[in-house]
Formats: structure tokens, C-alpha cells, sequence
């Protein structure tokens, strides 16, 4: 079973948007802990050792793809899945996510009730592999 609550890494620059969401997945049933930019997500990833890490690409300070592939060459973290979250909605980026790793691809603007859903079926489905 999926931890009841798991945690969520959060990695979004804009503190408003972070501040929302962190609140909002909390709300649904996620704790949550919140990075500002890839250097620091990276650095809670490896502390927190998050459940389930959510990424912009356009991370700030870090290229999300660099980010994902950091976390899957450390063995401490190679198997947290992580989730893209996008304006970049070409097919040929959502093959490029896939193709690389992330767990999951959510185009913006997403409603953070259509992220928790996503997030669930992403833990859910890691589980039962």
C-alpha cells in the first residue's frame, strides 16, 4: 500500500505558486516539503527522501533533465518517481520525459485537485508493478 500520507518534493520557483500548492496537496492528503530551485530540491530529495518529487522543467537554477538524471545515477534516490509539470505540451517533449524517466507528464495550468489524482495514480501504480 501507498503511504497514507506521502511525501511530496515540490520544486517551483515562484514562491506564490509553491506556497499554493504545498497548501493544497497538504490539504489533500500529502505532506509536502517545498525546494525554490534544483539545487535545493536535489538536497531535499536526498535528505527527505520524498515518495514522489514534482518538477517544472524550466526548474529554476537547474535543468529539470539534469535534476531527474542526478536522482536516478544516486542509488539513495534512483527509484523516487518523478513528475513533470508543464507549459511544454509538444509531443516530441512529452516522448523526451518519457523516454528519460519521468513518471509522469501533467500540462499547465493544472488545478492542484487534477495534480493530487495524478500523484495518486503514479504512487498507486509504482506499488503494484
Amino acid at each position: 500500500m501507498p503511504p497514507t500520507r506521502p511525501l511530496v518534493l515540490f520544486i517551483e520557483g515562484q514562491i506564490d505558486t509553491r506556497a499554493l500548492y504545498s497548501l493544497a496537496l497538504s490539504a489533500m492528503g500529502f505532506d509536502v516539503v517545498a525546494a525554490r530551485d534544483g539545487d535545493d530540491a536535489y538536497r531535499r530529495a536526498w535528505e527527505a527522501h520524498p515518495d514522489i518529487v514534482v518538477t517544472d522543467l524550466a526548474m529554476p537554477g537547474y535543468d529539470a533533465w539534469r535534476f531527474l538524471q542526478d536522482l536516478k545515477d544516486d542509488p539513495d534516490t534512483r527509484d523516487i518517481p518523478v513528475v513533470a509539470v508543464t507549459r511544454h505540451v509538444e509531443q516530441s517533449i512529452r516522448e523526451r520525459a518519457e523516454r528519460d524517466g519521468f513518471a509522469a507528464f501533467v500540462p499547465k495550468p493544472c488545478p492542484p485537485d487534477t495534480l493530487a489524482l495524478e500523484l495518486r495514480r503514479v504512487l498507486d501504480g509504482i506499488v503494484h508493478e
